[in-house]
């Protein structure tokens, strides 16, 4: 009885090992499970958002995972520590896992990585006008159909009011942060109310700025200003040389008179008299001593300064107002918005002038209708340059120094009979200047 009852604990215990054996090796054939998918916090600069699974193995055999998105089949990607990763867009997915070296599984996966990236703003800034409205117009720079709210808040109510629209309004003089929060997207920036400009407005009426008006602190705020301006649209863009010609004629409170220019072919580099090569405006006695070359100056904008020039407009040896003839106009325009091209003339007949700058067209109504002119590009007659400040489907904007001083005009080229056509006879594309377009607005 003993001996049966050793033979039978021992075939007991064979049976055990035997389905432990089969158990263990039943084990280490499961296929691996996907059992957690993890996204990445942030998102990679194609828009894809890397994507992590975890993986539940059953041996310490190697594993590796393949995503098959369409035609689209990554290479093999070892899991490690019992994880693998990779980078997806939101759709569907065959993630297929080589285990036991010849053994494989695929799962279907829908990822999803939609979101927001960021906040995006039509209509920033950095200072406004007393006053002044305008709105932010935020856009969400977003992968995917997702609408998220926009919280907006200012931290003075009674310097700068906002809406839950965007919209702000400009109380009284000071500073107030804006906060615009979007989930988990917070941006912040401090916004300067001035009572030194005025609210966009199309005014050619408005007065010769007086000489020597702003103290110091005063003119530095004003070139801060202009500077910011240029930031927020884009150092050296398209958007920026707009900007600066919309700053000095719809903003500055004065206007900037014209005058000819003193010596500028025969001396070879004259500043401040007729031109000004310099960033900032030309305003105070601290700006005159920075000029080194004169003829009858220094005297800074709405100062008196001899002239030169003899003609039916003005006079020798008589004193007018300073301020900028047309190309000096333009060049201190793409000076201010970090394109400094040097000292170019509006003629034909100069060795160099602005008509070579860009590529040349013939101011004709199908080209002014070819979707091939924008805000930024010159234009003007044989002797005169200009720039176009804004565009409507209807309205063209000139901005230009001429005897009225530098001013902003409005034209309507909607008809091929417009005069517009006849008085500017040509165009000039600043595409191959500019950095790139920046933050263009084609009005105000």
């Amino acid at each position: 009885m003993k001996k049966d009852r050793n033979i039978a604990i021992t075939l007991i215990f064979l049976l055990m090992i035997t389905i432990g054996l089969l158990v263990i090796n039943y084990l280490n054939n499961l296929p691996p499970t996907i059992v957690k998918v993890t996204y990445a916090n942030f998102y990679n600069e194609d828009r894809s958002r890397g994507v992590t699974l975890k993986i539940k193995r059953h041996n310490t055999k190697p594993i590796y995972c393949i995503f098959k998105h369409g035609e689209d089949i990554s290479e093999k990607v070892l899991v490690k520590k019992n994880k693998c990763s990779y980078n997806v867009v939101t759709d569907n997915y065959e993630v297929e896992l080589d285990y036991n070296q010849n053994n494989k599984v695929t799962y279907d996966r829908k990822f999803n990585i939609d979101g927001v990236l960021g906040v995006k703003f039509n209509n920033k800034k950095l200072y406004m006008a007393l006053n002044e409205t305008f709105n932010l117009e935020t856009n969400l720079d977003k992968v995917g159909n997702v609408d998220y709210l926009v919280k907006y808040n200012s931290s003075n109510e009674d310097i700068i009011s906002i809406d839950q629209n965007g919209t702000l309004v400009g109380k009284q003089t000071g500073t107030s942060t804006i906060t615009v929060t979007v989930e988990d997207i917070k941006e912040t920036w401090d916004i300067t109310v001035s009572n030194l400009i005025r609210p966009m407005e199309l005014n050619n009426k408005k007065s010769i700025v007086p000489c020597n008006k702003y103290t110091n602190d005063q003119i530095n705020e004003l070139d801060k200003i202009l500077a910011s301006r240029v930031e927020v649209a884009g150092v050296g863009t398209r958007a920026a040389a707009v900007a600066v010609s919309r700053f000095l004629t719809l903003e500055f409170p004065y206007k900037v008179p014209y005058f000819y220019e003193n010596g500028r072919i025969s001396t070879t580099g004259v500043d401040g008299e007729g031109r000004y090569y310099r960033k900032g405006l030309y305003l105070g006695v601290d700006k005159q001593r920075e000029i080194t070359k004169v003829m009858a100056g220094p005297a800074s904008w709405g100062c008196p300064l001899t002239n030169y020039e003899d003609n039916e407009y003005r006079k020798p040896n008589v004193r007018y107002p300073n301020g900028l003839d047309c190309s000096g106009y333009v060049s201190w325009i793409l000076v201010n918005s970090g394109q400094d091209l040097g000292d170019i003339g509006a003629g034909f007949s100069h060795k160099f002038n602005y008509t070579q700058v860009g590529e040349l067209n013939k101011n004709t109504y199908e080209f002014l209708h070819s979707g091939n002119v924008r805000p930024g590009d010159l234009i003007g007659w044989d002797g005169h340059i200009a720039m176009i400040g804004g565009m409507t489907d209807t309205k063209i904007y000139v901005t230009e120094s001429l005897l009225p001083g530098v001013i902003m005009d409005e034209y309507d080229y909607s008809s091929p009979s417009s005069s517009f056509y006849r008085r500017y006879d040509h165009i000039i594309d600043m595409s191959n200047v500019y950095k790139g377009d920046g933050n263009l607005r084609n009005m105000w």
